[in-house]
Order: structure tokens, then sequence, then C-alpha cells
């Protein structure tokens, strides 16, 4: 009888090893899985962050508003040149990206004042930014997100979403605004209005989004380490308990 079991109690054990060992691969290939959608997602926030600040920076300078192109001007300005050119989008050349470094050691009174008399080669437009990452991520929960960071890049695709409807509105007072110079004053000042108005619109949504992409970059480091922290804290736990165990008689 002993015999006859062997061959099935052998069985039964290889086939939970190869088991076993198919769940931690597949538990392993999840867990990468997770790992590099995160890192996408927080680098397509931090590319996101930069446009649109450089954005906000264009329809800031030489305006009433310059302390919000200040403020973002400080923030990119640790980047590096090459960094916020390779963007395409702010509005300034290296030579004036580089003479504005040293901004850092005026005050802002002074800072405003220089930024208040730069002008853009051309007026500022609004753009749409796409965020094909977060899409997915928000269309297919199931990447290791948190509630709560499900919820703050949510917020954020809705900001992105609103900013999109800005930028079409944007390129459809344009063409009013600059075909109607010619043939109606009262008419091109209409459209020049709305297209400044949506500027403006388009300007204050995207200082909101800049906030929350990032507080969310924050949360998604922090959420990281928490969770590290927490594992290495559950095993130290478990090891004691472990070690403190009486043994049986």
């Amino acid at each position: 009888m002993h015999d006859w079991w062997s061959p099935i109690i052998g069985t039964v054990f290889g086939f939970l090893i190869a088991w076993g060992l198919l769940q931690l691969t597949e538990r392993r290939r999840w867990k990468l899985a997770q790992t590099a959608t995160r890192r996408a997602v927080m680098a397509e926030l931090r590319h996101v962050e930069l446009v649109l600040s450089s954005i906000i920076v264009n329809l800031s300078i030489g305006t009433d508003t310059v302390a919000d192109a200040l403020r973002e001007l400080k923030i990119l300005l640790e980047l590096g040149t090459d960094r916020i050119l390779s963007t395409g989008v702010l509005d300034l050349t290296a030579e004036q990206i580089e003479a504005l470094r040293h901004l850092h050691g005026v005050s802002d009174q002074d800072a405003a004042e220089i930024l208040r008399t730069l002008s853009p080669a051309q007026r500022a437009r609004p753009l749409k930014v796409q965020v094909p990452v977060l899409d997915g991520v928000l269309a297919n929960p199931i990447h290791g997100f948190g509630d709560v960071e499900l919820q703050a890049l949510g917020a954020i695709r809705w900001q992105v979403h609103l900013l999109a409807d800005e930028a079409r509105l944007a390129d459809e007072w344009l063409p009013l605004a600059s075909t109607e110079a010619d043939t109606d004053t009262g008419r091109h000042g209409r459209a020049l209005a709305g297209l400044d108005g949506t500027r403006e619109s388009y300007r204050r949504r995207a200082i909101a989004a800049v906030q929350m992409i990032r507080s969310a970059l924050e949360g998604l480091r922090a959420g990281r380490g928490h969770r590290h922290h927490t594992a290495v804290v559950i095993r130290r736990a478990r090891g004691r308990r472990a070690a403190q165990r009486p043994e049986a008689p």
C-alpha cells in the first residue's frame, strides 16, 4: 500500500511546489508592473508640470500677473536651461533664460519689474496637454494605487480636461481676433477681449493644475516610501514574535 501511495504523494507535492512557484512568479511580475506603472505616471506628471509651468510663465510675463511668472521661473531655473527648452513651450530664448538666473539674488519686487518689461515674440496661446498614461491608469485602476492616490489623479485628469476645453475655445477666438482687424473694429475688440479672457481663464486653471500635480507627486513619493517602511516594520514585528514564542514542551 505504501508503494501505491508514494507516486501519488510525489505528484501532489510536485504540483503544489510548481503551483507555488508559479504564484510567486506571477506576484513578482505583478509587482514589477505596478512599479513600472507608478514610475510612468510620475514621469508623465513631472512632464505635464514642466509644460504647464512654462505656459504660466508665457501668459504672465509682461503683464500685471508677473508674480506668478516669477514663482514658476524660480522653480524652472533649478532644472537647467536644456531641460526647460526641451519642451519647446517656454517663449524665452536660452540667452534670456540664462540672464534671468540672477533673479535669485534680487528682491521679488525688483524681479517682478524685470519680468514686467519682457515681451514674448508673440502673444502666448493656451495649449492642449495630453496625459495618455494617466488616462490608461484611471480607465483600469488595478495597478496598485490607493484610493487617495486615485482621487488625486482623477482630479488632475479633470483639470487637464477643462484645460483642453479652454485651449479649444482659444483656438476658436484666435482667427477672429486676427482677421477682424481690418473689417469691423467693434467685432475685433470683442474677439480680442474673448481671447484675452480665455487666456486668463486657462492661466488660472493651469496654476491650479500645477499645484495639484505637485501635491500628487509628493503623495506618490511618500506613499511608495510609506509602503516600503510598513513592509519592513511588519517583517521585523513578525521576527520578534517568532523569537519570543515559547517552544513546545
